[in-house]
Order: C-alpha cells, then structure tokens, then sequence
C-alpha cells in the first residue's frame, strides 16, 4: 500500500488554489465530474493534493482524509464487517475505481482506493 493523496477543505478555493501553485510549486489538473466543488493538484503527473470547497470550516481543521492506495478490496470489506467497523462504499465519477472511506478514532477518516476491476 502507499498514500495516494491528502485531501484537504479550503473556504476560499482561489486563495488555497494559489497557495499550491504559486508558494507550493504543484500543478492544477484534471478532477473527475463530482457533485461538489474544488480543485485537484499535480506532481509528476500525479494528483496529490485533492481540495474540496465547503463554506465554513469550523473546528474539524482544513485536513478532510488521507487516502491510501488498496491492496486487496474484499480482504479489507471483509475485515470491516468482522471488526462493525463504521465505513461506507462509493466510485469516483467516470473512472469507476471503487472508494472506501473509513471511519477511525478521534475523528480520523481514511479513505481505501481501489483501481476499477480490484
């Protein structure tokens, strides 16, 4: 497994837009079709760094989840429902790859990524 992103909110996407491109160096690229706004940024070709625009960002801080590449998709549905753990199952728009976002302690949430057909 390896991290595949961080996500993180901003309130104001044109100021967080620039802060990864103009201090940070990163690249703005490509974000599949989601119900929600916000931009994604590159390194090498790779989207690193995922934004999401929300309105008030109000104790939860600007970090959303990290998101680790899976490596075997009902290994890890499996452990879930063996352990209750709080989770729920989406796709990313046009790709297909299959999204699990975990709940964990203190608020912690990661998200399982899986390539379509894992």
């Amino acid at each position: 497994m390896q991290i595949n992103h961080v996500q993180v909110r901003a309130t104001n996407l044109d100021r967080m837009t620039r802060f990864w491109t103009e201090l940070i160096g990163l690249e703005r690229g490509y974000r599949p079709p989601f119900n929600s706004s916000g931009a994604w940024f590159y390194s090498n070709g790779r989207p690193i760094i995922h934004v999401m625009a929300v309105g008030d960002i109000m104790g939860d801080g600007p970090f959303d989840h990290v998101a680790i590449e899976g490596a075997d998709y009902r290994q890890l549905i499996a452990r879930l429902q063996q352990h209750n753990a709080d989770y729920r199952e989406t796709s990313v728009p046009g790709s297909g790859d299959r999204q699990v976002f975990i709940a964990g302690p203190d608020g912690l949430k990661v998200e399982m990524l899986f390539p379509q057909g894992d």
